[in-house]
């Protein structure tokens, strides 16, 4: 079971350059009783996902399960990740504001922006922000700068019920108007009010219940209107098999990354995504690292397009942003050059083919599936009762089987009803036995 690649030659010479005789003397601290000297027991062609979780298995540790999605939804980001990230030039640099000091992290923050940009459909993207909230609530700060003569802002109730909460602290407490647009029968936005002063229109695909919005059509309804298109998204794995908002149109596009980061432990620091036109780029909040050129031609990368107020004139400032989430914007590339597009999109597939897998599966057993439009990830159950809901719940993390988020918390229609989330981290037999316990 070997995964180093490095030859018997590149062995000799960083044993020579330590001073080190063999790798068996370096571990000559652990006394050798307690040393495995035969090769682990373990099934050769497992993947890393199958691996780990092997490993815990011959660890003793106890299994959990968690279907917990609703916008910090986890993903797979290979163990190079992290140990990339532990190399002190990533865990203690400092804002580059010197770019002669600075060109790696500049470099870093110069590729994540360019994934992004790609990954979302727009032609530029800024250095990362704090999270997907404060980003949606910066994207519509931004349309009303682009639209002055407007104070109203529209938002669809598909939109992360916390991303709202948010908006109203930081867009309403400003004195512009939010006007929230319901969800119909089938779980999705009817944009189909009428109303002037519209500044921008606000979606989520796939919105918080797991189902893809008509992105076009909502799109075109908010440019009819004159207002800025705002897409929303907390799960950007999605756009590995559905079309990205700014192919299609959108003026704005924001997103949460941390999923992809390796961990969301007590929620996590957030990586906010923010992407958008060339046409708008004076107006994006936040950092942007741009590409140029020394005085001796070579490439080189600087921070550009100033627009907090400790920079500029107060009132010329979009936005009061001091700094980006560069650690995890870093370990977000990381995870995305790693998978590389090919990779992506197979995971992409991957998810999309566990959530066809849990609804078969739970129709197979009899329960209750609320939607039937197009889902990614994220799946709804109806139970008889709240009660029943919550007793369900209960007793399956005394288990550490986390099955899901009870929507009543933010939707009062929806009570009884759960919001499920599976990825490429559950195996066949995990949304069984869940299904089995849900029954």
């Amino acid at each position: 079971m070997r995964y180093l690649s490095h030859t018997e030659g590149d062995i000799r010479e960083m044993l020579q350059v330590i001073g080190s005789t063999s790798t068996n003397a370096l571990f000559k601290s652990i006394p050798s009783d307690f040393r495995l000297k035969r090769p682990l027991d373990i099934e050769d062609g497992l993947t890393e996902i199958e691996l780990k979780r092997r490993l815990k298995q011959m660890a003793s540790l106890p299994p959990k399960m968690c279907f917990l999605g609703a916008g910090a939804t986890a993903h797979f980001s290979p163990e190079i990740v992290s140990q990339q990230l532990l190399r002190g030039e990533w865990l203690t640099a400092y804002t580059p504001y010197q770019p002669e000091a600075s060109q790696g992290t500049l470099q870093a923050i110069f590729e994540f922006q360019t994934m992004v940009a790609s990954l979302l459909g727009c032609e530029v993207s800024n250095a990362s922000m704090y999270d997907g909230a404060t980003a949606t609530a910066e994207a519509m700060l931004m349309s009303l700068r682009l639209r002055p003569e407007a104070d109203t802002i529209v938002v669809s109730k598909g939109v992360h019920p916390e991303y709202r909460q948010v908006a109203q602290t930081i867009v309403g407490a400003a004195g512009y108007k939010i006007i929230e647009c319901d969800l119909n029968e089938a779980g999705v936005t009817d944009f189909d009010i009428t109303l002037e002063r519209v500044a921008a229109v606000v979606y989520q695909t796939p919105n918080f219940l797991g189902l893809l919005e008509a992105q076009k059509k909502i799109i075109d309804w908010a440019h009819a209107h004159n207002a800025i298109a705002v897409a929303v998204n907390t799960e950007p794995v999605a756009f590995g098999v559905v079309e990205s908002p700014g192919n299609l149109g959108a003026d704005i596009v924001v997103s949460e990354g941390i999923g992809l980061c390796g961990h969301l432990s007590l929620g996590a620091p957030g990586v906010g995504l923010f992407a958008t036109s060339k046409h708008y780029l004076r107006q994006m909040p936040g950092r942007l690292c741009g590409q140029t050129t020394d005085s001796k031609g070579r490439r080189g990368f600087v921070l550009t397009l100033s627009t907090r107020e400790q920079h500029i004139r107060r009132e010329k400032a979009t936005s009061n942003i001091c700094t980006n989430h560069n650690l995890m914007a870093l370990a977000f590339s990381m995870t995305l050059a790693l998978y590389g597009k090919s990779g992506f999109a197979t995971l992409a597939k991957t998810n999309l083919q566990k959530t066809l897998y849990l609804r078969r599966e739970c129709a197979k057993a009899g329960l209750k599936l609320v939607f039937s439009g197009s889902h990614f990830n994220e799946t709804v159950l109806r139970f008889p009762s709240e009660t029943i809901l919550q007793n369900k719940l209960k007793s399956l993390a005394a288990e550490r089987i986390f099955a899901g988020v009870a929507l009543s918390k933010w939707y009062p229609q929806y009570e009884g009803h759960l919001l499920v989330s599976t990825t490429e981290l559950h195996s066949d037999s995990d949304i069984q036995e869940l299904v089995s316990k849900l029954v």
